[in-house]
């Protein structure tokens, strides 16, 4: 997973007008609920966490959302839940609507919500899921910097890797996160990293990425594994990143 960011003083780039596009906080609880596929309590209990909700629209039909947290973050697949300060805010939960998906929309709207929130925060970050490649690519259109690879490490722990020339922003961004930077190690599968070291053999091709061509055949962190001499692998952060889809 790889961790992006955009801090006040960095230019937002241009992008071509796409006619009818407008973004802006949500209003209406009812319509949010249904094109994010939420109850109206769920969105009711973010927005009193501190989460803000946004909506991109064409011609005032709505295409796509995406969410801001100002105060606590929690991502579920890597067990990180941070108090966030008042010069950090996160991005998370951005959809576009499959009808009109390819049309640019999601880096639209992150532009649109760094234009309207710059004013409360100094620095903003976004995680990117190796498996939705149409992500990263809306990430860097809208001007996020990508600066390290989140993974497991060899130890079942949570690692920055910081990429090249960005070990600053790394080093703030792993302390956001409550993270520790790794100069090279990671597990070879950011999925299963944790269960490697523990139970190798509940790896299977379903619990790992990237994903098998069969579902009978062994993961590669469970053959590497075997072939070390104390149980488990280390790949560099280069290999790794490599076998990454983004």
């Amino acid at each position: 997973m790889s961790l992006a960011t955009f801090w006040i003083e960095d230019l937002i780039t241009t992008l071509p007008m796409l006619p009818g596009f407008t973004a802006g906080h949500a209003r209406d609880w009812h319509e949010l609920a249904y094109i994010n596929h939420l109850s109206h309590k769920e969105v009711i209990d973010r927005r009193k966490d501190g989460h803000r909700p946004y909506v991109a629209r064409i011609a005032g039909q709505a295409v796509g959302y995406g969410w801001l947290a100002t105060s606590k973050v929690s991502i579920g697949e890597l067990d990180i839940n941070i108090e966030l300060s008042s010069e950090d805010q996160y991005l998370w939960d951005f959809a576009t609507l499959p009808s009109w998906q390819g049309r640019g929309i999601y880096p639209r709207l992150l532009q649109s919500i760094l234009e309207q929130e710059i004013q409360n925060a100094k620095r903003f970050w976004i995680i990117h899921a190796p498996e939705n490649l149409p992500s990263g690519a809306g990430m860097s259109k809208a001007g996020f910097e990508f600066v390290g690879q989140l993974s497991f490490t060899v130890d079942g722990k949570v690692g920055l890797a910081p990429y090249k020339d960005s070990t600053e922003r790394a080093r703030i961004g792993a302390d956001l996160l409550q993270v520790r930077l790794i100069e090279s190690v990671l597990a070879p599968c950011w999925n299963c990293g944790g269960v490697v070291t523990k139970h190798p053999e509940k790896v299977d091709a379903d619990s790992c990425w990237p994903p098998k061509k069969s579902s009978k055949s062994v993961c590669c962190c469970v053959k590497e594994v075997k072939k070390s001499n104390n149980g488990i692998v280390a790949l560099s952060s280069q290999s790794h990143r490599s076998s990454l889809k983004r």
